[in-house]
């Protein structure tokens, strides 16, 4: 009798006899990345160290002076430099650092921290004292009477409790001024006016005036426009003769046109 043929399981799909294939654990990836994470971290930590600190920008303070006030040391990890901190570090304790422009690094081993410095162009009264400010109306601490000569004087704002980094802070009325005044300020120095500009007096937020080249008394009427104003300023003292003098009135600035009523 003939023996009955059992099934070839291979042929039947049964693929038993051949190796397994493993499947990868769901947690493979997951600890993969991690592990390549602490890998780079590590890699950081040991390479990438700060070799050299320069400074850019500065004429007030030394490069030494900033990079102290940075808290940047050789040796520290380039990658691990918080720049906010840093740049809020430096202008806290040196009060000329108007602002920390960039703090960059540089591989494999460099920062190069740029600054640009307050310029001191007015002065303004605190008590018995006399406090110098830049055109963001930032104090840059107290002056003496001779050391404020030549430097625009600012009346009608006073600042309560002045401390050297902030910002003219005077009580709740006069608030509104320290925004104004540094419209002022700013059109003042970028259009280079410092050296012709006195007596700014704030006292009327709604109309402040200032005294211009030692002959005109310039009415700027409310805040608005303040850059056209200063424009227009400029094209009417051209159109004045040197012996005029008198008042150049700016409160009417939306007619484009300053009103001159000599002396």
């Amino acid at each position: 009798m003939a023996k009955e043929k059992k099934p070839d399981r291979r042929q039947a799909g049964d693929y038993t006899g051949r190796s397994k294939v493993r499947k990868r654990s769901p947690l493979f990836a997951p600890v993969a990345f991690v592990l390549i994470c602490l890998s780079l971290i590590l890699a950081m930590s040991v390479f990438f160290k700060v070799n050299e600190i320069r400074v850019e920008g500065n004429a007030i303070y030394t490069d030494e002076e900033i990079i102290e006030a940075s808290g940047i040391d050789t040796g520290d990890n380039l990658f691990f430099i918080n720049k906010i901190a840093v740049g809020s570090r430096i202008i806290n304790r040196l009060p000329y650092v108007q602002v920390v422009e960039d703090i960059s690094r540089i591989l494999p081993d460099k920062v190069v921290i740029t600054v640009t410095e307050s310029n001191p162009i007015a002065c303004v009264s605190a008590g018995t004292e006399l406090w110098m400010i830049d055109r963001t109306g930032k104090l840059m601490g107290s002056i003496t009477e001779a050391e404020a000569e030549g430097v625009i004087r600012v009346t009608g704002l006073e600042p309560i409790e002045p401390k050297v980094g902030e910002i003219i802070a005077p009580g709740t009325e006069d608030a509104p001024k320290v925004s104004y005044l540094k419209e002022i300020l700013t059109e003042i120095e970028v259009r280079d006016l410092r050296e012709k500009v006195t007596n700014l007096d704030i006292t009327s937020v709604a109309n402040p005036t200032f005294t211009y080249e030692g002959r005109f008394t310039v009415k700027l009427g409310s805040q608005e426009d303040t850059e056209k104003k200063f424009g227009i300023l400029l094209s009417a003292v051209a159109q004045l003769t040197a012996g005029d003098t008198g008042t150049i009135d700016l409160s009417l600035a939306g007619e484009n046109k300053a009103h001159f009523m000599p002396a």
